[in-house]
């Protein structure tokens, strides 16, 4: 008997915490110079380069991490539209509540931790923290709020930026979604190319939006896709994972357009194995990645500003000290900003969302199930291809 839960993919919320918490590491490590110069393909110690240039790279892939970010939101906004109809006009107003609410919050706090602690330059500072010294400006907060150009106020908000447009777009993808259910495969291999394109172009809609495609497409052949047996799963499990590190291990001779289309294949991998294979469902739906899950979003929205503000407050010859003092910091204000701020706003979204379903006289679901919205840093901070 599999001992997962009933009609939720339970698992999916627990790999959401684990993706969650690579970006909080990623973002942490940032502050230490040579991780930060070797994540952005700069030379490395060889006595760091096993950090970097390998498999290992996992533990921190904060990049890598987002793609599984806009993956899980594909399918999981997407499935529950392909199992029952939906009353799209509840759904806007109760999913813009759902992720502006929390984001205007943790602008505030950013803010407030901008004012008491400046953002000065120092010069034995990482690259990554030097270049969130920027000056603080009517526009850039309205461009923070608005998600329409964030800063480095708190940088990770651009991922919000491409989650607001997939969610505007979400009927769109779940036409395409229901169309190619047959050949949901296609409509997979398609994203992948299209995402590596828009890379090779430099154009962020052409590589972000079909990273959603790619969720959307998961889900559309859900169930179709049959339970991965215990021993393929564990070498689609390490395949996945040199997958998911290509970009880092690959010699830079070999660097091309194939290197996005294996890491987003890779992260499509993750969830599907997350959630058809057992030994990965038993792990996802652990006490702790079930806990961090439930503080993904809140986490993702309030690490950041806590890190760099502890990184300006130590000294610059400690580097090492900001991800232990910074990480369990930002864990402990990520509960209370999902108790205090991000469960009213879901419960607020919901309310809206089924009054204006009453009141247009439907039974039923108001919008797609929303678990949660994605985290990320900017692809800037990643080694190009």
């Amino acid at each position: 008997m599999r001992d997962r839960p009933a009609g939720r993919i339970g698992s999916l919320d627990g790999l959401r915490g684990v993706a969650a918490a690579v970006v909080l590491i990623h973002h942490g490590l940032l502050v230490v110079p040579s991780l930060s110069d070797g994540n952005n393909g700069l030379p490395v110690p060889s006595s760091r380069a096993w950090l970097v240039d390998s498999p290992l790279h996992l533990f921190w892939a904060g990049g890598e991490a987002v793609f599984v970010f806009f993956v899980l939101s594909g399918f999981v906004l997407t499935l529950p539209s392909l199992r029952r109809a939906q009353d799209w006009f509840a759904y806007y107003p109760s999913r813009l509540l759902r992720l502006y609410v929390p984001v205007v919050a943790s602008v505030a706090l950013a803010l407030v931790l901008f004012l008491l602690v400046p953002r000065t330059a120092d010069p034995g500072a990482s690259g990554w923290l030097l270049r969130h010294v920027e000056p603080l400006t009517a526009g850039g907060l309205l461009g923070d709020v608005t998600l329409w150009s964030p800063t480095r106020l708190n940088s990770p908000l651009w991922s919000l930026t491409w989650e607001v447009a997939f969610s505007l777009l979400l009927p769109v993808f779940v036409l395409l979604a229901k169309a190619t259910s047959r050949v949901w495969w296609l409509t997979a291999v398609a994203a992948l190319l299209l995402s590596a394109h828009g890379r090779q172009v430099h154009e962020d809609w052409l590589m972000y939006l079909p990273m959603f495609l790619l969720g959307s497409a998961l889900a559309a052949g859900w169930e179709r896709i049959p339970e991965i047996r215990r021993g393929p799963g564990w070498v689609l499990a390490a395949l996945a994972v040199l997958g998911i590190t290509f970009e880092w291990w690959v010699p830079r001779s070999m660097v091309g357009l194939h290197v996005p289309i294996v890491v987003l294949a890779s992260a499509g991998l993750i969830v599907l194995l997350c959630g058809k294979w057992l030994p990965a469902e038993r792990v996802m739906l652990g006490p702790v990645p079930r806990a961090l899950g439930r503080l993904s979003f809140s986490l993702y929205l309030v690490h950041e500003p806590i890190t760099v503000s502890v990184a300006l407050l130590l000294p610059t010859s400690v580097p090492w000290l900001t991800p232990i003092i910074a990480i369990p910091v930002a864990v402990v204000v990520a509960g209370l900003f999902a108790r205090l701020v991000e469960l009213p706003a879901h419960r607020l979204a919901k309310r809206v969302a089924k009054t204006i379903t009453v009141r247009r006289g439907r039974v039923g679901p108001a919008a797609p199930r929303d678990d949660g919205a994605d985290a990320g840093l900017r692809d800037d901070d990643r080694r190009a291809a």
